[in-house]
């Protein structure tokens, strides 16, 4: 009975240590998308982020988008404002802004990115950013195209991934 006993927790001990060590590959500390209106994205219509505290180290942030057949250009310009608030109330917060060219259509006509079924999913590297143990991100993503109602894109999005 004793060696049933010890045979189960070494199995149990070796089958913690496979799941353990192989659940912590994923280096995204933030991923989140914002929708659109199906009518189209309009040009004063802002999507928000707010990225909760982080750890210090260095992270790239990366700018998300998922379109559908109906977007009517190659391209979309984008603005991404940024401000990285610190965990401490007598610093400074630090901003940024980046234009950002995403191309949404390839030459031949077909949507670029990573496919599903009605809409393609396409990631855009946006900056890299170094935070201090605490900071916290505000960010704002808004189209800057001609036309003032912007149909094709479903949803918005950020990726933070820390690199180091």
């Amino acid at each position: 009975m004793k060696i049933k006993v010890l045979t189960f927790l070494y199995i149990s001990l070796l089958l913690g240590f496979a799941v353990g060590g192989s659940s912590c590959s994923d280096r995204r500390t933030y991923d989140h998308y914002e929708s659109r209106p199906i009518t189209g994205w309009e040009r004063n219509d802002t999507a928000t982020f707010r990225i909760p505290r982080q750890w210090e180290g260095d992270y790239s942030l990366d700018l998300g988008l998922r379109t559908t057949i109906k977007y009517p250009y190659k391209s979309i310009c984008l603005i991404l404002e940024g401000k990285v608030i610190p965990a401490g109330k007598h610093k400074d917060s630090e901003t940024f802004q980046k234009e950002i060219v995403c191309r949404v259509v390839d030459d031949n006509g077909l949507l670029m990115g990573k496919r599903g079924i009605s809409n393609s999913e396409i990631l855009n590297h946006a900056t890299n950013l170094s935070l201090n143990r605490g900071d916290s991100l505000f960010l704002t993503v808004r189209h800057i195209m001609s036309r003032e109602q912007l149909p094709g894109i479903s949803d918005v999005g950020v990726r933070l991934i820390k690199i180091r």
